[in-house]
């Protein structure tokens, strides 16, 4: 089959792309910005970031955004449209019209998120008692964009593990099916996000925290953010933060959890996919005697005023797969980040002995230079079967990804193929159009 993100080189100079020509009318995406479908004969080409359009007369393109859309008419006048899709149609005097009302446009962005949440009757890999969420840009009856995927636990308001596929952000050919993990994970029913049900924890109570324990740490050594730290991803998340943020070791987030992904990016591309999993594993503990006292160690949770307390994972695990083969260890390994400032190099090596050294995307990288350093952040790159066992809420390998689908009521058994992964998303808010 061909994948949904296969590259279209050859259209590198099409009307449809950002920047690509000269045209009579201009149209800025802006951050949230929406995803831009435009028709090229039989083929139509997706773009989710943004950019400038620039078209000729009569010629259009399709939005789409989940919450709708905010569009500025000129630079003092704007207004709404509530509805999932719009088309832009570049008129006879150099504007874009919109297809709902005919208002012209210069700028348009979302509402809130561009993502639609839904839940899958087919569940993801180890996740036949949890939900199988996903965010997706439903486009039309037959084609769509699966984004990111959650194994999502409701009783304890927890996310298991998420996954998605890498693309590139422009050239896009939409097609029937997706390339990676992702593809056989249905968009069964529509979520609708409430985010009363979502416990998550704000840098404000890390930050009362550690004004506590501040013989312990220094400011700022914690931060509240986004399992996913894969700006490309990030996007199709606006609105369902609270879905997916846990408790990060600052210098782990800013540094070598971010170097790896910037060369993992680098090495993206026509050639070469991943399909990737995320997760957390671990509670943080205090040394013995490392706070002055005699106690024994203590593990690390931060109690919010309503009761409730998050513990702070220890550990942060990226489970990377590579579509395309090579036949060595990269082509599925585990990167492993230390969430704790208290671990060393020295007593490090607990879970795996690393071989970031056999990856070739890593080499000559600066997260090759810097992984080691626990001031960026300590990561380890380990093989697969030496820490399965020893990471909570890790599915296993992907070669064994032979999905169950858990029904009930209209629900039906079904078996997926070996290269469904499961991930799943959610959505901020749900429209009624």
């Amino acid at each position: 089959m061909r994948p949904i993100y296969t590259v279209f080189l050859g259209f590198s100079v099409l009307f449809l792309l950002p920047h690509d020509v000269v045209g009579n009318c201009k149209l800025e995406t802006v951050p949230n910005a929406p995803v831009v479908v435009t028709r090229f004969g039989s083929k139509q080409l997706l773009s989710d970031s943004p950019g400038i359009y620039e078209l000729e007369t009569g010629q259009t393109i399709d939005l789409y955004s989940a919450s709708g859309f905010f569009i500025h008419r000129d630079y003092r006048n704007t207004y709404l449209i509530v509805r999932p899709n719009v088309t832009m149609r570049c008129n006879e005097y150099g504007a874009f019209q919109n297809s709902i009302n005919n208002n012209e446009a210069q700028k348009v962005q979302c509402l809130n998120g561009v993502s639609q949440l839904f839940e899958s009757k087919n569940s993801l890999q180890n996740c036949l008692d949890d939900m199988t969420l996903i965010l997706a840009n439903n486009i039309n009856e037959n084609n769509s964009r699966k984004n990111l995927a959650i194994c999502y636990d409701i009783d304890s308001s927890r996310v298991k593990y998420i996954g998605y596929t890498t693309f590139p952000e422009k050239n896009q050919v939409l097609t029937m099916t997706q390339l990676g993990q992702l593809n056989d994970i249905g968009l069964d029913i529509d979520v609708k996000y409430y985010k009363n049900l979502i416990k998550t924890i704000s840098q404000k109570d890390i930050d009362d925290y550690m004004a506590k324990e501040k013989t312990l740490f220094v400011p700022n050594t914690f931060k509240s953010d986004n399992l996913v730290q894969d700006e490309s991803v990030v996007r199709q998340l606006t609105g369902f933060e609270d879905l997916t943020t846990t408790i990060w070791l600052r210098v782990l987030s800013l540094g070598n959890w971010k170097n790896w992904i910037t060369a993992m990016r680098d090495a993206s591309g026509v050639d070469n996919h991943f399909d990737i999993r995320l997760g957390v594993s671990g509670v943080i503990e205090i040394p013995t005697g490392f706070d002055g006292s005699c106690n024994a160690s203590r593990s690390l949770k931060i109690k919010v005023a309503n009761g409730g307390s998050f513990p702070i994972p220890a550990h942060i695990w990226a489970h990377i797969h590579a579509l395309e083969k090579t036949g060595s260890v990269q082509d599925e390994f585990v990167i492993i980040g230390h969430n704790s400032p208290f671990t060393t190099y020295d007593n490090s090596s607990d879970l795996c002995l690393s071989m970031c050294d056999q990856i070739s995307w890593l080499r000559n990288t600066l997260f090759a230079r810097l992984h080691r350093h626990p001031n960026f952040g300590l990561v380890y790159c380990c093989r697969v079967e030496d820490v399965a066992n020893k990471l909570d809420n890790f599915p296993g390998p992907f070669a064994k990804a032979n999905v169950e689908s858990h029904h009930t009521d209209k629900f039906t058994t079904t078996t997926i193929s070996p290269n469904v992964l499961e991930f799943l998303g959610s959505n901020e808010q749900s429209y009624d159009y």
